[in-house]
């Protein structure tokens, strides 16, 4: 069955944004570029974006899931509840595996500090998080035409 609410139509298609359109540009294009800078501009960009994003995203991602699961509850739509299920392995992902490597690399005070190795780590994570994201997309998107 598909979303007949205009207003909940609406609520899918912006969790449906963020679930790939934000996530996805640090993989595929940000980090492999910032990855090429000498250790010094790695470790601003890293830490400081890693602060900043650490302290934004919990919001959002909270934001998201709200919207998915009002928008699920309301529409009655398997595929919409399929993608509640996903957010929510996505988010035990973030929480469980992301936030700790995010938060040591947030730590870097010094060219010393950098690990280039861990921020790999939390970028190879991070795209198994935007493909579960993206089979989100997927789900919503089926749902919402079908």
């Amino acid at each position: 069955m598909a979303v007949e609410d205009p207003g909940v139509d609406q609520v899918m298609k912006m969790a449906d944004q963020h679930a790939l359109g934000d996530v996805g540009d640090a993989a595929a294009f940000t980090n492999p570029l910032v990855a090429k800078l000498p250790d010094e501009p790695y470790r601003i960009f890293r830490s400081g974006g890693s602060r900043l994003l650490g302290a934004l995203m919990p919001f959002w991602y909270i934001g998201t899931l709200v919207a998915l699961v009002a928008g699920a509850v309301v529409s009655g739509n398997v595929l919409a509840l399929a993608a509640v299920a996903v957010m929510a392995v996505a988010l035990l992902l973030t929480v469980s595996v992301l936030v700790p490597i995010n938060n040591r690399i947030g730590a870097w005070r010094s060219e010393d500090d950098v690990n280039r190795d861990l921020a790999s780590r939390w970028d190879r994570l991070h795209w198994v998080r935007v493909g579960l994201l993206a089979t989100l997309f997927v789900a919503l998107t089926v749902g919402m035409v079908a």
